[in-house]
């Protein structure tokens, strides 16, 4: 008895202390946010960090692994990291390529993530799903899912969606969401595969395919032609459906009203480089009438007072159970 009322007082004060690190996270947003709706300053938020174009699949919508050039060293991921911090960054998503593949001699994406969480209060993820990620202390991780099996398959490998639904079931419990990319191929499955989520995410993040390489896009949707998927999509959130953009945002979207305050916005390259602004810098040629990157509208319009986006931002980032040691670290970080 004396060792289970011991073992409840301990992990009775690991929630407390998780609990009061995930409101000083969300208060460390309060300062860009008043800087921005009291004194118009725009200082990057959000930074995307492409740590490696490498990949293990071949996804037909993706122009990242076709990409040439050598990744950081250790050192320079982590003076890439300082540089961002420096910036005002407060949330850092490592993307690719697949992540999950960066080394650096017997340096990983482990040493990675430690280095990122003494420096960011919310460290986060987006990987294909096909290797195992489960005991990174990350806060987030996205898991790219398109579709059901056939659907999934066709757009990104043979076997990758079983592989995937594995990963999710065995490590995705509590911090995973999903992330979605309409096209042309999957559009109309994408009610099917929220229903296959239906209790097994914590939710999906919709956005739609651009064209990269320009148009003619076989993957590529008209905004107008979007306005159907989108409809349906707000009727499933509104059923309890686990669609975790905003209504407003998808409604933006709809209406083809689009927010974006890119300066909100920073993005890192394989090789260090680092842009301000819009996604699409030295990524393709932007064309904001072809936009669906839904994060980047979902921000703007919390930094604009938007309660449902606030509300959306809040749940995806500081809502999830803090990974066993995160929080200790984060702690020392602000």
């Amino acid at each position: 008895m004396r060792v289970l009322h011991m073992m409840y007082r301990t992990e009775k004060k690991r929630s407390a202390f998780g609990f009061m690190s995930k409101i000083k996270n969300l208060c460390s947003f309060a300062v860009p946010f008043l800087a921005y709706n009291l004194g118009g300053r725009i200082k990057p938020v959000l930074a995307g960090y492409k740590i490696t174009s490498k990949c293990n699949l071949k996804c037909v919508h993706c122009p990242y692994w076709k990409r040439s050039g050598s990744d950081q060293n250790f050192e320079g991921v982590v003076a890439t990291l300082t540089r961002l911090r420096s910036m005002g960054v407060r949330i850092l998503i490592l993307e690719g390529g697949e992540p999950l593949l960066w080394r650096d001699c017997e340096r990983s994406i482990r040493d990675v993530v430690a280095a990122a969480r003494r420096l960011f209060p919310c460290v986060c993820m987006t990987t294909n799903g096909t290797l195992p990620w489960g005991d990174l202390p990350l806060d987030r991780v996205w898991v790219s899912l398109d579709g059901p099996p056939p659907i999934h398959d066709t757009i990104r490998g043979e076997g990758t969606f079983e592989q995937v639904w594995g990963h999710l079931k065995r490590e995705g419990q509590g911090r995973s969401f999903v992330s979605t990319t309409i096209n042309a191929t999957n559009m109309s499955a994408i009610p099917d595969l929220l229903t296959m989520l239906r209790g097994a995410v914590e939710g999906v993040t919709i956005q739609f395919h651009y064209p990269y390489e320009g148009l003619p896009d076989p993957l590529f949707i008209p905004p107008v032609e979007r306005r159907p998927i989108l409809e349906k999509l707000i009727r499933l959130k509104q059923l309890g459906y686990p669609v975790a953009n905003s209504v407003s945002s998808l409604r933006e979207l709809k209406n083809e009203r689009w927010t974006c305050e890119d300066g909100l916005l920073a993005n890192a390259e394989p090789d260090g480089v680092i842009l301000h602004g819009c996604y699409l810098k030295n990524r393709g040629a932007s064309e904001c009438s072809f936009c669906g990157f839904t994060a980047h509208n979902e921000m703007s319009l919390a930094f604009r007072g938007g309660f449902q986006s606030i509300l959306t931002g809040a749940k995806i980032f500081f809502s999830g159970p803090f990974v066993k040691g995160a929080s200790i670290v984060n702690e020392k970080s602000i």
